[in-house]
């Protein structure tokens, strides 16, 4: 028997407490309680990757309403990568980023993913100094696009530049991502959507 497949606390709270804030409309909050997160108690220790699916599914509808899914998704993942960063464990990550780099960074992903949840698995093919295919047993989404979204942001916050995550053979629940970047330029300022020459950024589905 397969064990349950368990999401841990500080990833839900990364991106419903952090990189949401208060900014949860009323019905929004009610429909992830409803689904079983309280926004106004302590968090649980874990909650059930069909749970954490359906706070995803909640928080798309909700935020990006009208937005395409796999737009919504994409930005999901942004957004809790950036707010996974600011969490004691991220933190801890982030700082080894910077240091070792978005290729080893990406080479050494799976800790980061089974820091937050319990059944993450990741292989990583190397195909050049600044791309590689990375595979996941488990995208945690309705869609690939929100582990696309979270790993082109981890990619720029370890120092990645036009960063590229292109999901490929999804299939509801496996995907492998081609992941390309290229050297940030002496000088420049990361903002996560802009090149070296001041133009827009590759396109990418964001709401």
């Amino acid at each position: 028997m397969n064990p349950e497949k368990l999401v841990h606390a500080q990833t839900v709270e990364a991106l419903f407490v952090r990189a949401f804030e208060n900014r949860l409309t009323p019905a929004c909050r009610e429909a992830l309680r409803k689904a079983g997160l309280n926004l106004d108690h302590k968090l649980e220790r874990s909650y059930s990757l069909k749970q954490w699916k359906d706070f995803l599914r909640i928080a798309a509808a909700h935020v990006y309403g009208g937005v395409p899914a796999e737009a919504a998704y994409y930005s999901l993942g942004e957004r809790f990568m950036d707010a996974w960063f600011g969490t004691f464990v991220g933190r801890a990550l982030l700082s080894v980023a910077k240091l070792a780099g978005p290729r080893r960074m990406l080479l050494h992903a799976g800790h980061g993913f089974r820091a937050g949840n319990t059944f993450s698995e990741v292989t990583v093919v190397e195909r050049g100094p600044t791309s590689l295919e990375l595979g996941m047993n488990d995208v945690l989404a309705d869609q690939p696009t929100f582990a696309a979204g979270l790993l082109a942001r981890a990619v720029e916050l370890a120092g990645g530049w036009r960063v590229v995550a292109i999901p490929e053979g999804f299939d509801g629940t496996m995907c492998t991502f081609h992941i390309r970047w290229a050297e940030a330029p002496a000088g420049a300022t990361l903002n996560g959507n802009a090149t070296a020459d001041g133009q827009a950024a590759d396109s990418r589905p964001r709401a």
